[in-house]
């Protein structure tokens, strides 16, 4: 039965749990206000003309700070159960108190004191339900269960007004503050049952901690946390704003039904119907709209809704409020049916990302202190207009009408406010899950993630040589290129190892600073030492290695032969190429492993020597040790001989020299983005190949090297597929002024969609059980968790001004708070359509089966290829897929599923029809070129054929 009312209302399973008994709270507390204010306001106009009521609004606000400061005080000292349950219990003994002296007594002052408490009461109580909720429910929980809250206010409102027109004529209107102390010591019970039920359940450790601690501050600390805030500053200046309209309106309302009906019980019993009925319209409004509401439109379009309202009933007062009192009634009804539906469910949500300590000390502040400011200067405004107006000589419903002009001008400063909070919230939700984001990476970002420059202060002070050559190896293998002061340091260094790396680190970087140093060096007694110093000279200075050696003796052979090369291929009176070959080729024939370091210091020596030596560097790129080939790989690239850039591409795939062979390809430029393309789109290349060039196109950052990886968007395989993606997104980091074709992306986002529906209908073979440890099902979870990054990839394109990244760490958060945020971030930023189909794959409260059911609605036939994606796409019954495939159709030249265009011609959305003709047109025009097709497809169709590319 609970499972029938959920979906029957739009809830999730354990909703209606968690929403009844705040639902019951709340309906007893309206309930209560709206008892005590037909009551107030029919006694108060029996007493006062209506432009008194000023007067009474002024006290309220006036009082109202001193109340929620103590309010504050007490919260520090009791905690926030306590608080809560205390100030109920505190309430019901001043209604029973009420009660005895105005039933006993009936002195005249009692009823403005009542008209006042009611004021008050009315900020407090209502705004402890919210509170509480705050608490005890993370964003989309609140999302989707502040609905049902919500409709407790109206009913109560329903049961308040009906209960007054009834009780009050019987039993005197004095008698209802006595039904208002028994609602009021219930609602204290309540209180109790939701802080155990929500203890029960367990609370993640924000609002753990804030549960327990209930740091509750003075209004002073309060005030400066609001300013602080620009977030608190904009939900602040909407409630105010808010306040000071909807009061001016209240005014008006009683003002010209005190014009229409001046009998005091005729008036009551009026004011009774008006709740009775508006709380009926409400409370359908809430139960059937609010929630599918704020799931369509989001919580931006809810803020609107009262102020529309207000102004279309403002206007109909200013017109027609001297002729009929349904223009008031219209006016008024546009606070009573919606404000407690949707907007004040709507503001609440605007409470949710802030941190739990800062918003147990500001939202009481807000609610009640700011809130009833607002009252008071409406009730200044409209002191002010009546003496202008001389509205004391005049009949009251001319001013009446008149003060709506007031409100039209105001009604635009709160669309104005309105939209600010809606902006803030999101800056807050993202700046919520990036921090998430900031943590999580630095809890797991490795030590070596640090900055060189701390390696060496932690590293290099330890006399033991062992921890000084691990610290330059860390140094080497993060190829630093430029020289860091503290490496020179060690140049005298008592050690021979430590000389003999620091030199090698050095003569890497190009140093030349060092050059007098190392000049010393060749004389030191190390022959390691030795040789590496000839080896820094003759690559680095102009010097005849003969006369070094002649002087100073020993040096091992390696060092000789290569500093002999030097010197007899550099340009000048000495140079000998003859001989610098017949040397070359003898060290670049050093067989086996002794001759591994002949050989590496052989390709070293290349790269620093005139580009006179192809057939020693082709054979070092084909020798059998990776750092031999590592080191003839740089060398080509301080050459920059493109015509050995198809020897690269071989070695591109393997694991040992890719990072390498990266980095010498991307030297090249745009020189070579088109035989790259060509390989990405090459079925025939291997495909660990294919799936390193992304990176190398990413490092050349071109507009030719985006084309190149947009032309390959929808490869079939998912790796190289998220490789590509991984590319673009680096790509637009680097260069945010490189664009993409956004309807490329949608497409190729559409395909991603479908296809991770199209894993939950497999999943469901597994009797939808995520946690399935079937082989098979563990490998669809993985691959679905791929697919996720994928598409949060190609949004991170669409979306390039909103941290997305940050979104999807905060989506594989564990703990619910977090997570509600990104969900709710994603709700705020993605286009309708897009929110409609992603957000569900996203929300952990829909189950498996409901996303299967979803997936059986949108997929059709199984997508095995690129072209089978599609077709289902544009067999799809959404339009916006549709308008994806028939754009996929005419990209890629797919003439065997036009005829699936001919059916979208006749499409009533005009973004389908649009899309269906460019993809005809599109089509048409390849035909035309003589079957010539893009270069991106141009290598499949040859692997069919099974021809060879030039």
């Amino acid at each position: 039965m609970a499972r029938l009312i959920e979906r029957l209302l739009n809830l999730q399973r354990g909703d209606l749990g968690r929403g009844a008994l705040f639902f019951f709270y709340l309906f007893l507390i309206m309930g209560s206000y709206i008892v005590a204010r037909v009551s107030r306001d029919a006694l108060f106009l029996d007493q006062f003309k209506a432009v008194s009521l000023p007067y009474a609004d002024l006290a309220i606000a006036a009082l109202v700070g001193f109340v929620v400061s103590g309010y504050l005080v007490l919260g520090r000292r009791l905690g926030l159960r306590n608080l809560l349950a205390g100030s109920l219990l505190f309430f019901a003994a001043n209604t029973l108190v009420f009660w005895y002296y105005s039933h006993y007594y009936r002195f005249p002052w009692l009823y403005p004191v009542i008209y006042v408490w009611v004021g008050i009461f009315g900020v407090l109580a209502p705004a402890q339900v919210w509170t509480l909720a705050n608490y005890v429910l993370t964003t989309r929980e609140a999302k989707r269960v502040f609905g049902l809250i919500g409709s407790g206010s109206i009913a109560g409102a329903i049961l308040g007004g009906k209960f007054a027109n009834l009780v009050a004529p019987r039993f005197g209107t004095e008698s209802l503050l006595l039904a208002m102390t028994v609602a009021l010591v219930i609602c204290s019970g309540l209180v109790v049952l939701i802080w155990r039920q929500k203890l029960a359940n367990g609370t993640d450790e924000e609002n753990e901690a804030a549960l327990h601690e209930e740091r509750i501050a003075t209004l002073r600390t309060s005030l400066r946390l609001l300013w602080a805030s620009p977030y608190l500053r904009s939900i602040s200046t909407l409630i105010l704003i808010a306040s000071v309209v909807t009061s001016v309106a209240g005014w008006q309302f009683k003002a010209l039904a005190k014009e229409f009906i001046p009998r005091k019980d005729v008036l009551a019993a009026f004011f009774g119907d008006f709740y009775f009925y508006a709380g009926i319209a409400g409370l359908l409004v809430q139960l059937l709209v609010t929630s599918r509401f704020l799931r369509r439109f989001g919580l931006g379009a809810a803020l609107f809704v009262v102020p529309v309202a207000m102004l279309v009933g403002s206007v109909g007062v200013l017109f027609w409020g001297g002729v009929t009192i349904w223009a008031a009634i219209f006016l008024r009804s546009g606070i009573n049916v919606f404000q407690y539906s949707i907007d004040k469910p709507s503001v609440e949500l605007l409470y949710l990302p802030v941190a739990s300590d800062i918003k147990n000390q500001v939202k009481s502040f807000i609610d009640t202190v700011v809130w009833r400011f607002g009252d008071g200067f409406a009730a200044v405004g409209v002191l002010v207009c009546a003496t202008l107006f001389g509205a004391a000589t005049r009949d009251g419903r001319w001013f009446a009408m008149r003060i709506s002009w007031v409100n039209l001008v105001l009604i635009g400063g709160w669309f104005a406010a309105a939209l600010l909070a809606r902006q803030q919230y999101v800056v807050t939700l993202r700046e919520s899950i990036h921090q998430h984001r900031l943590d999580s990476e630095r809890t797991s970002a490795p030590v070596l993630d640090r900055s060189t420059l701390d390696i060496f202060a932690a590293n290099l002070r330890p006399a033991d040589p062992k921890d000084l050559l691990y610290s330059l190896s860390l140094f080497e293998v993060g190829k630093q290129q430029a020289a860091h002061p503290a490496v020179r340091e060690l140049l005298s260094h008592p050690d021979a190892a430590v000389r003999q790396k620091a030199l090698s680190i050095l003569a890497g970087a190009r140093d030349r600073t060092v050059l007098p140093q190392v000049e010393k060096l060749l004389r030191d007694p190390s022959l390691e030492v030795r040789t590496e110093a000839l080896l820094y000279l003759c690559h680095h200075s102009h010097v005849d290695p003969l006369a070094y050696i002649q002087q100073l003796g020993e040096f091992a052979d390696f060092s000789i032969r290569s500093a002999m090369v030097a010197f007899l291929a550099r340009p000048g009176a000495t140079q000998n190429l003859d001989a610098a070959r017949v040397l070359l080729d003898a060290m670049v024939a050093e067989p086996g492993p002794e001759g591994q370091r002949t050989r590496l210091e052989a390709a070293r020596l290349i790269g620093g020597l005139p580009d006179e030596f192809d057939p020693q560097l082709r054979r070092l790129l084909a020798d059998g040790d990776p750092e031999v080939i590592r080191q003839a790989i740089r060398a080509v690239g301080q050459l920059n001989k493109r015509r050995l850039v198809l020897k690269l591409l071989d070695r591109l795939g393997d694991v040992r020299l890719t990072a390498d062979v990266a980095e010498t390809l991307a030297k090249f430029g745009d020189r070579i983005v088109g035989t790259l393309r060509d390989h990405l789109a090459d079925v025939s290349v291997s495909l660990e190949v294919r799936r390193e060039i992304p990176g190398v196109l990413a490092r050349i950052g071109s507009h030719s090297a985006e084309r190149a990886l947009m032309e390959n968007l929808l490869e079939a395989d998912a790796m190289l597929r998220f490789r590509i993606l991984s590319a673009l997104n680096k790509m637009h980091r680097t260069h945010p002024e490189i664009t993409v074709d956004t309807q490329m992306v949608e497409t190729v986002l559409a395909a991603e969609i479908l296809g991770h529906y199209r894993s939950y209908q497999i999943l469901s073979t597994f009797d939808g059980k995520l946690e399935s440890e079937d082989p098979v099902a563990r490998a669809l979870r993985e691959s679905m968790g791929q697919e996720v990054e994928r598409i949060f990839r190609l949004l991170s394109l669409l979306y390039p001004q909103y941290d997305l990244h940050s979104a999807y760490v905060g989506l594989q958060s564990e703990s619910a708070t977090v997570h509600a945020n990104a969900l709710e971030f994603l709700d705020n930023v993605l286009k309708p359509h897009l929110r409609a189909v992603l957000v569900p794959l996203l929300d952990g409260d829909i189950t498996v089966d409901d996303r299967v059911q979803l997936a059986n609605r949108m997929v059709g036939a199984k997508v095995e290829s690129r072209e089978d994606a599609v077709a289902a796409l544009v067999a799809s019954d959404d339009p916006w897929l549709k308008s994806c495939g028939a754009y996929a159709i005419g990209t890629l030249g797919l003439k065997f599923l036009e005829h699936h265009l001919d059916e979208c011609l006749t499409h009533a959305d005009p973004l389908l029809r649009e899309t269906t003709r460019w993809a005809k047109l599109r089509l048409a025009s390849l035909a035309q070129a003589d079957g010539v097709l893009p270069a991106p497809f141009e290598s499949r169709r040859d692997a069919r054929r099974g021809g060879q590319r030039p």
